[in-house]
């Protein structure tokens, strides 16, 4: 059943709501800890919330961004354990299904000098740069 007439709201928000509800159901305790988050205050400081909770956030990173055609994209990363998963949320299934699109750990990426780059390679760039720092001393 299509949901003609419905507002953005009940389009967009709803399946989000629910899909915040279930991580937040998921993360109690069974995944990452859900913790509040404080902003900086005047100075940039960040100030302690009661009980000792500063603004530490578990190291989980989560956004959305519109999918091609209808739905919405939901990116989770885990900067602790250096990995990611993106999810496609359809927002035209009225039962609002939810399909994990790609997972992956990034921890070896991030040691790579390059990768899939166009040229200049860095190698050249780094020799380009130590032949112009003896060329000027």
């Amino acid at each position: 059943m299509p949901l003609r007439g419905w507002g953005g709201w009940a389009r967009y928000g709803l399946p989000g709501l629910m899909l915040g509800l279930a991580l937040s159901w998921w993360g109690d305790g069974r995944g990452f800890p859900a913790q509040a988050q404080t902003l900086p205050g005047p100075g940039g400081r960040v100030a302690a919330a009661p009980g000792g909770m500063g603004g530490e956030s578990g190291g989980l990173i989560a956004f959305n961004s519109p999918a091609n055609g209808s739905g919405q994209f939901l990116y989770l990363i885990d900067t602790k354990t250096r990995a990611f998963a993106i999810y496609r949320v359809d927002t035209t299934n009225p039962k609002g299904t939810v399909k994990l699109e790609a997972a992956r750990q990034y921890n070896w990426d991030l040691k790579l000098t390059e990768w899939n780059n166009q040229p200049p390679e860095v190698t050249a760039i780094e020799a380009a740069v130590k032949t112009l720092g003896h060329a000027t001393k």
